[in-house]
């Protein structure tokens, strides 16, 4: 009888401890209440996970433009013209083709993997989907996917901006894609190690068969308005 409950407790550790994370530089748009006391406050800023694994899942994978649960009627709250996107105050300014120091927090790592989009509002108009792909940013090792390892707290990683971009308005969307989750649990009467390495879900991979850590995954995706200016023409003014 001890087992179903040592597997109760493993279930109940397992829904505790899932990852957190946030964009702090540049703050996205649930986190600018941080250094700014003017901007909407969301205290839950690290949860912008879809809504939850789960939720996602019954949502064909499907996420908010910046974070919130798919099934929230538009504008999500953060995204323009939400409770915490507002009219998308700019809270960092870069120049272009610059590689770009972007800071992170992550309170509790499973693993996974970052990605950047850039969405130009001044040549699209609305942030989509569609708008962030056209500009899906590279890291260091010319990929534009970073494996984070086990990486926590906050951290800074390097993206290089797309050369010739400029925008009054942009948006740079931060996406964590979690990977495999450990868990060690002891038993009240004896010391039973269990190191289980599992998925979130299992899916379809890219190269169409089946295994876990494919498909929807637990994700997090920050959305922070920015501006990318011409250092060049700055320089002769």
């Amino acid at each position: 009888m001890r087992y179903p409950l040592a597997l109760t407790c493993l279930l109940l550790l397992m829904a505790e401890i899932w990852g957190h994370g946030m964009m702090l530089d540049p703050p996205s748009r649930s986190s600018r209440w941080r250094f700014d006391a003017t901007a909407p406050h969301n205290w839950n800023d690290n949860e912008l996970f879809c809504g939850g694994l789960y939720t996602q899942i019954r949502q064909g994978g499907r996420c908010g433009l910046c974070g919130d649960n798919f099934a929230l009627t538009p504008p999500r709250p953060n995204e323009i013209g939400g409770q915490f996107g507002g009219v998308g105050i700019i809270s960092q300014f870069y120049a272009t083709a610059n590689t770009i120091s972007v800071r992170i927090k992550i309170t509790t790592n499973h693993l996974g993997h970052f990605e950047f989009q850039l969405c130009n509002l001044d040549a699209f108009g609305a942030e989509t989907e569609a708008c962030f792909s056209q500009n899906r940013l590279l890291f260091a090792d010319g990929n534009n996917k970073l494996e984070i390892g086990t990486l926590t707290g906050e951290f800074d990683v390097l993206v290089l901006l797309p050369k010739g971009l400029i925008c009054k308005h942009c948006v740079l969307r931060w996406t964590y894609v979690g990977g495999k989750l450990n868990f060690t649990y002891y038993t009240y009467r004896i010391e039973l190690k269990l190191f289980l390495t599992k998925a979130n879900n299992w899916g379809i991979c890219d190269n169409g068969i089946g295994a876990l850590g494919c498909g929807p995954q637990e994700t997090f995706k920050n959305c922070a308005d920015v501006s990318i200016y011409n250092a060049d023409n700055i320089w002769r003014e």
